[in-house]
């Protein structure tokens, strides 16, 4: 264990000289920084009041984007891509961003104009997700006043229905107490009101790798809930980030499913097509 520990600590200090201190937050490895996640998830239901921060009209059957972990710095090429696809596709009803939005200090603001409407004419809305580089340097602040919650649900209502995607707040690699407590009260009293159900989050589930400290894996006893949580409530797809590279399976009727990363700096960036069907979906997947 020590011997970890220590490599760990060696890694993170050659990463802090070669990458620069306004990218790697050292102690953001180490501790969570910023407002825990308890704390977030208070501060984001007293943004949206425990309504649904949208309701998008959409055909039954529908295309969203998901990509994830951008890390914008200094450009936003493979991200601007990105946009400009979904914007431009007009069978496309909105796009989803996995998190890790930023990878250096000051960057949140240059997301966020990257992601802003851009076509009045079309307007494709996109959903973020809090990642672990986002509460780096406790930019969470900075996240919240240019994106808002990290705890929100939204709403696809089409002629057969309603369909639900809810975010998750992982980016500590928990969800914390309350956060548990709200999920596992809120499925069960509204899943049933809805055609399909998707979860997004930033941290793989299935993450087995504890290299990231407080952005690593969640602990066992909350994978396994949220497994049978998921299973019992018939979540079609819980879509997640983070691991920069593409991961599809299922597990207890449930399809998880990590897109690779968007990042400017990746040999092979890519993105997901998602085609909402009225029993199920299908996927295409897209290289930058």
């Amino acid at each position: 264990m020590l011997q970890m520990v220590n490599k760990n600590i060696a890694i993170l200090a050659i990463a802090t000289l070669l990458v620069g201190c306004d990218r790697v937050d050292f102690k953001g490895f180490v501790v969570p920084t910023g407002d825990v996640v308890d704390r977030r998830f208070e501060q984001s239901f007293e943004l949206h009041n425990e309504l649904p921060v949208a309701c998008i009209n959409s055909p039954e059957e529908y295309l969203i984007y998901v990509g994830t972990d951008p890390h914008i710095g200094d450009t936003t090429h493979n991200l601007d891509t990105f946009v400009a696809d979904l914007r431009g596709d007009s069978s496309a009803s909105f796009g989803i961003l996995l998190g890790d939005c930023i990878d250096k200090i000051g960057s949140m603001a240059l997301y966020a104009k990257a992601v802003e409407q851009k076509n009045p004419e079309q307007d494709l809305p996109i959903f973020s997700v809090l990642g672990n580089h986002d509460t780096y340097f406790s930019q969470w602040e900075e996240y919240r006043k240019y994106l808002g919650p990290s705890v929100y649900w939204f709403e696809v209502a089409h002629s057969a229905g309603k369909d639900l995607f809810i975010s998750l707040d992982t980016a500590n690699g928990t969800l914390g107490s309350l956060q548990m407590e709200w999920l596992r009260s809120f499925l069960p009293q509204h899943r049933n009101s809805y055609r399909h159900c998707i979860i997004i989050t930033h941290s793989n589930i299935f993450y087995t790798d504890n290299s990231q400290q407080t952005s690593g894996n969640l602990p066992l006893e909350e994978t396994m809930t949220l497994l049978d949580l998921f299973t019992k409530n018939n979540i079609l797809l819980c879509l997640q980030g983070h691991d920069h590279h593409r991961e599809d399976l299922t597990f207890g009727g449930v399809r998880y499913t990590i897109v690779g990363t968007l990042r400017d700096e990746a040999e092979e960036p890519e993105y997901l097509c998602i085609r909402i069907l009225k029993e199920g979906c299908e996927y295409e997947w897209r290289e930058l």
